[in-house]
């Protein structure tokens, strides 16, 4: 673990490595600008601006679309298409990553070489990934309902409902602490398995993050912290800064370029992390 600083700040004499990351961060960056934000904006605008509401709108609005053949066909398209696209982009950052831990040799077309050694595996592994992360993420949000359903009420005045709300509110909210947290952790870990081991990759991922699971925790912890406090101010920019005028170069600064860099060097962190903890989980075991 305490590895992690050490190859972080190696890293930045491997360009190729940050640039890589930089182009696939820039891509997720434009998606999220031109079409999460706005989807953000409008949820809070048909909700009158309330968190709650919004939640309960949002809830509403997928249960629309899963109760439409024809929305979850375009659904299953998007998810494989988006799989084949991280399959791609995965097994080239993943494995250049990974060989640079693991400090083997940097060689030509180092990308390419893991594209073509598995890309396969990826693609299928982040089509399930994509795909339970929607399912867990859908269920998770129905599991909200009664707490969110129970504080509204209390907010509107039933001051007899404290009790019931503290309850339903602090177990829904260990519910998701820790189912997110278990299902993050299982998927990330995933990943570097394909890079290190020949089969059982979800096996071993889980293993290894079972292993080192309590550190784990806490780092992923403070990567939700950075990460959602980063979000919060960026849904706020959102929501202030005109699309159009004077200030739009201002938005399209922040929004767009500010994020990039940021989160180019957070999904870096990330990954390093990961994939530090994989490969001392590997060398634990190998000895």
């Amino acid at each position: 673990m305490s590895n992690i600083t050490v190859n972080i700040k190696k890293l930045a004499k491997r360009r190729d490595i940050i640039i890589a990351f930089a182009a696939v961060t820039f891509f997720y960056c434009f998606i999220e600008y031109n079409l999460i934000f706005p989807v953000i904006l409008g949820v809070t605008t048909i909700g009158g601006g309330n968190f709650l509401d919004s939640i309960l709108h949002t809830i509403q609005l997928i249960l629309g679309l899963l109760s439409n053949v024809k929305y979850i066909l375009y659904g299953l398209a998007a998810v494989t298409v988006a799989a084949l696209v991280c399959g791609f982009v995965l097994s080239g950052c993943f494995y250049k990553i990974n060989n640079f831990l693991s400090n083997r040799k940097r060689i030509k077309t180092e990308f390419f070489k893991g594209v073509q050694k598995h890309f396969l595996r990826i693609s299928v592994i982040s089509f399930e990934v994509i795909l339970f992360s929607i399912l867990f993420t859908i269920f998770m949000l129905i599991v909200t309902v009664p707490a969110v359903a129970i504080t509204r009420s209390f907010l509107g005045g039933k001051t007899e409902l404290l009790a019931l709300t503290v309850l339903f509110d602090l177990i829904t909210l260990m519910v998701l602490f820790f189912g997110f947290m278990f299902f993050r952790i299982y998927m990330a870990f995933w990943y570097p398995a394909v890079f290190n081991f020949k089969d059982s990759y979800f096996s071993i991922g889980k293993y290894a993050a079972d292993t080192y699971f309590w550190k784990i925790v806490v780092m992923f912890l403070k990567f939700d912290v950075a990460f959602i406090l980063f979000e919060f101010v960026l849904i706020f920019l959102n929501s202030v800064l005109p699309v159009s005028g004077a200030l739009a170069f201002l938005r399209i600064f922040l929004l767009m370029f500010v994020n990039w860099a940021v989160k180019t060097l957070f999904f870096i962190v990330v990954t390093i992390s990961v994939f530090s903890v994989f490969l001392d989980f590997k060398k634990k075991v190998t000895e």
